[in-house]
């Protein structure tokens, strides 16, 4: 029976993809990279032991709708006002240069090799192409603790752009189409049909939702909001697909206009189990889809070679050309570097409307998911990547002036700047709560001190407030002899990022070999690698906050001071001798 037979595919599909991703899962991949190898090993080019099309494109749908509903919950329009820079200036520069780029790059090899592109075919495959994964890259950042550093919201911020660029993208792909006449009519038939869709959508969730949801909360239940979010996006997908428009769209706009309500969030709560679950389905159905070719498979690897240089060139040029930093422009062009899942979306319906044939579509695939194999590597190696890069600005003045406020030694101070011509007293690293408390007792004792921002719209606020601090990186010689290292007697390093706290610590230590040298980590584990290039002090949140902690118990319960205090001498004292037990073995 047909109906036994799908559910064997569906099993084949959970068991392979679990098997697979525990096994990743010791190799620290992805679990998403799992999940397709999984679909490419019992697909049609592996073991071949699930072989329905009806069956593969109809998880592939419905895993396409939920994902871009769950990414319409989480859109928050107060992300977009914080990165409001990147997102609006550097998403369409970079979605635009990519595009151009790789498209320009399809259209000269075919060329070159003989084959045969449309123009249509390479816009294409350059905007495809141009998309990073929201998946893999936000995962991975949460996973190493960066999402709030600098290059974490560079990162998140082209993201924004790219999760809303893909919706007038489908509607791109469906107007290059192999016929060559548009008629002029029909794009604005389309148009108007999208923005009338939209609002409507938008419009009616905010006016009904509102007067519905009282009720249903009313039923304590947890299925009767899953069974509302379930019907509220595939509702939403089945209006506009009903209106000629793409089914995801409606997902996506179904779940932007709950987002950031209470709803909202009861709904993305309840929902997340099945969330997972249908996106699991739709990278198991990805790797179902590719079909591997002995024969294209070199030309597949060097293709996803080249996109990963494009697009990391590309991101590092267009977030360099907005003032970020240098080096947290190299950072988040390393990770952003692979294409994403949403370029399968644009590739599968590229097909489906003729724009690619399926042989251009099967080569894509393969040369994507080449681009995610790679890109774990790639975010560890980001911090190094970075390190080599940014040294060769000393060729490219103009992005060494971008990247420090040092023009002919004329450094713009705010009003509480020393008032000697020797530099500060104390130079402080990141101007965060550490740096801006440090600041206070330092201007209210009298001592002279500077600021080292990485963060220009920090670096613009505390200007705002008089506060003496310039914009540049620790890991920067030129940034530290504009803040005043060579005449500083300390330097306090208080920011977040590791990479960033160890290479500074080793620049300062080889310029000033006398200056003390405080440093702030978050872990434990964290503070002996700052130790070792030569910090002085280290204080590490996390043990500090545990002395905070058990002082407080002991204390509540009665303990005597004095022993409270032996308890915390000892504590610092074996802290002292793990840290240099493990710097020797290092050694």
């Amino acid at each position: 029976m047909h109906g036994f037979e799908f559910l064997d595919e569906i099993v084949l599909l959970c068991f392979a993809g679990l098997a697979v991703i525990l096994v990743f899962q010791r190799f620290r991949l992805p679990p998403i990279i799992g999940l397709i190898t999984a679909g490419l090993l019992i697909g049609p080019s592996g073991f071949g032991l699930v072989r329905e099309g009806a069956v593969i494109t109809a998880i592939s749908e419905l895993g396409v709708v939920m994902l871009l509903f769950t990414i319409g919950l989480e859109f928050s329009l107060e992300d977009l006002k914080r990165l409001r820079k990147i997102v609006l200036l550097g998403g369409p520069l970079q979605v635009t240069l990519s595009t151009i780029v790789i498209g320009g790059g399809a259209l000269i090899a075919a060329s070159l090799t003989g084959q045969a592109i449309s123009l249509n075919g390479a816009i294409l495959i350059g905007m495809s192409m141009a998309l990073s994964s929201t998946a893999i890259c936000i995962k991975m950042l949460k996973d190493r603790r960066e999402l709030g550093m600098p290059h974490g919201r560079a990162v998140m911020g082209i993201l924004i752009f790219q999760d809303i660029a893909v919706v007038p993208m489908m509607i791109i792909v469906t107007l290059l189409t192999s016929d060559s006449t548009i008629e002029i009519a029909d794009v604005v038939l389309r148009i108007f049909t999208l923005i009338g869709v939209t609002v409507g959508l938008v419009v009616g969730l905010r006016f009904v939702l509102p007067r519905l949801v009282p009720y249903v909360t009313r039923v304590s239940a947890p299925e009767v909001l899953i069974l509302g979010g379930l019907a509220l996006c595939f509702g939403a997908a089945w209006i506009t697909s009903t209106a000629g428009i793409s089914m995801a769209l409606g997902a996506f706009i179904a779940g932007v206009a709950i987002a950031g309500s209470e709803e909202g969030h009861a709904i993305g709560k309840v929902m997340e189990p099945m969330r997972d679950a249908f996106t699991s389905m739709f990278f198991l159905s990805v790797g179902l889809l590719v079909q591997v070719s002995w024969t294209w498979l070199p030309v597949n690897m060097v293709t996803a070679m080249l996109v990963l240089i494009a697009n990391g060139i590309v991101v590092m040029i267009v977030l360099a050309s907005i003032r970020v930093n240098l080096r947290t422009a190299v950072m988040a062009g390393v990770i952003l570097a692979q294409v994403g899942e949403f370029s399968f979306v644009l590739a599968t319906v590229g097909v489906e409307y003729g724009v690619i044939t399926s042989t251009d579509f099967q080569n894509m695939l393969v040369s994507i998911i080449f681009t995610m194999i790679v890109t774990p590597t790639l975010v560890t190696l980001a911090p190094v990547i970075a390190e080599r890069i940014t040294p060769l600005t000393r060729f490219f003045p103009r992005f060494r002036k971008w990247d420090i406020d040092d023009t002919n030694g004329a450094i713009r101070l705010g009003t509480n700047a020393e008032k000697d011509n020797d530099g500060p007293t104390v130079m402080i690293v990141g101007a965060g709560i550490l740096g801006r408390n440090v600041a206070t007792v330092l201007r209210e004792t009298g001592i002279s001190y500077r600021i080292l921002e990485l963060d220009r719209e920090n670096v613009a606020a505390q200007r705002a407030v008089g506060e003496p601090v310039i914009s540049g990186d620790v890991t920067d010689e030129h940034a530290l002899q504009a803040a005043g290292v060579a005449h500083a007697s300390v330097v306090i390093i208080g920011i977040s990022d590791q990479t960033a706290i160890t290479q500074g610590v080793q620049l300062v230590r080889k310029i000033r070999p006398d200056v003390l040298i405080i440093v702030r980590c978050r872990y434990a584990r964290d503070s002996e690698s700052a130790l070792q290039r030569g910090a002085d002090e280290v204080v590490v949140e996390e043990f500090e906050s545990s002395i905070k902690v058990f002082t407080a118990v002991l204390s509540h319960l009665g303990v005597d001071v004095s022993m409270i205090e032996q308890q915390e001498e000892a504590m610092r004292e074996d802290m002292k001798v793990r840290s240099e037990r493990r710097i020797n073995v290092a050694r």
